[in-house]
């Protein structure tokens, strides 16, 4: 037995984790339960506050809009203030969303407050997550790191789902919002546990921005678009659930068990993705995950949601551990900030694409999942163009 749990500890865990990602690992673990309590109910919850399908789809292109145009500045406060401090001075701005989303209720006009608090969230929190990724890791170790941070959030954020859908159903949506407004608060603490050494450094905004077109990135520009089908699961997948598994506290519960039956199968992604198989792992991936986005409109129970869910989150870790694995080891030998920075604005891009797209044929054909997913299935086909930079 004890061999048994050695060979597992020195197959499938990272080895030789640095200081910076072990806090790295322990804030966001936190992190990612408070959001995956939440994240399921987000557009359910606007659209029960009386918003149209489309009118949430505008709001989330608007808000990558200005995700783009504003990324850079991120870039400026992380280069000034060090990763770490920008990721903190990311946290009131995450709670100040949640607190104007939930008073959209009480009136629209808290819709925008919320929109540039999420803007100003995200400019501080992913450029410097990502750049602590690239500069703390180890090459050799990169696939277990990334799998290792996605299973341990998944682990303890696997009955997250099923915990918001409980507290919807029984206290209703303020009491999730403060819930996880607190939990927020307390994603800081590892992070201040030793301080952060750096030197502050300028950030040329038009620069970043050069960076995003230049022609050495045109494979990984048009690879990162394919995010956008990440957008369309993050908020038109919830609320297809919905119109098949109207309780709430159902559907979380479906979530949570589709969470759990992944957990196990990204540690062997991890490995098999520092075992320098990332084509195949990437071809895999988008296979799998553009099928199961064509299948997903003739999904009529709650089966086949915990199917298509579990199946999706697989295929999106196939291919999203070897995609993000070469993003990093790509940022690492250059500036990794710059880098991950011109890779978040061209997923932005591809954010504000299907978020207009979705819209379009929502509005062309009525309540046509098979047109939303559809698009999904499309965007999905982009993300191996980043396979040549791999090789």
């Amino acid at each position: 037995m004890t061999g048994q749990l050695q060979h597992f500890l020195e197959h499938f865990l990272m080895p030789h984790p640095s200081r910076q990602l072990k806090e790295l690992f322990a804030s966001t673990a936190i992190l990612d339960f408070a959001i995956a309590a939440v994240t399921l109910f987000e557009p359910v919850y606007l659209y029960r506050a009386g918003f149209a399908i489309e009118q949430i789809l505008l709001f989330f292109a608007v808000v990558y809009l200005a995700y783009f145009f504003l990324l850079p500045l991120g870039g400026k406060v992380a280069r000034s203030h060090g990763y770490e401090h920008a990721i903190l001075f990311s946290s009131p701005f995450l709670i100040l969303y949640y607190l104007a989303l939930f008073s959209v209720a009480y009136g629209k006009a808290f819709l925008p407050v919320a929109g540039i608090a999420l803007v100003i969230q995200k400019i501080l929190y992913w450029p410097s997550y990502h750049a602590t990724f690239a500069d703390s890791g180890v090459f050799a170790e990169r696939g277990r790191e990334i799998s290792n941070r996605v299973a341990l959030g998944t682990i303890l954020s696997v009955i997250a789902p099923a915990i918001g859908g409980f507290v919807v159903a029984t206290s209703g949506f303020t009491a999730l919002f403060l819930g996880v407004s607190a939990l927020i608060l307390l994603s800081n603490v590892p992070l201040l546990r030793t301080p952060e050494y750096f030197v502050p450094r300028s950030f040329d905004y038009i620069a970043a921005l050069g960076r995003v077109f230049a022609r050495d990135r045109r494979r990984a520009f048009w690879s990162a678009l394919a995010f956008g089908e990440e957008l369309i699961a993050i908020v038109l997948w919830p609320l297809f659930i919905v119109t098949v598994v109207r309780d709430l506290f159902s559907v979380g519960v479906l979530v949570s068990l589709s969470m759990l039956a992944t957990a196990v199968a990204v540690l062997y992604i991890g490995k098999l993705c520092d075992e320098r198989r990332h084509g195949g792992l990437l071809r895999t991936g988008t296979m799998m995950t553009s099928v199961i986005w064509l299948a997903r409109p003739f999904i009529i129970s709650g089966l086949g949601v915990f199917g298509a869910d579990a199946v999706y989150r697989v295929a999106r870790h196939f291919l999203g551990i070897p995609y993000m694995a070469a993003v990093y080891d790509r940022a690492r030998r250059g500036s990794a900030i710059e880098e991950v920075i011109a890779f978040e604005m061209t997923l932005s891009l591809g954010k504000v694409l299907a978020a207009l797209g979705c819209a379009w044929a929502l509005l062309t054909w009525p309540g046509s999942w098979s047109a939303v997913f559809g698009i999904a299935a499309l965007m999905t086909l982009l993300y191996p163009r980043i396979a040549e930079r791999i090789r």
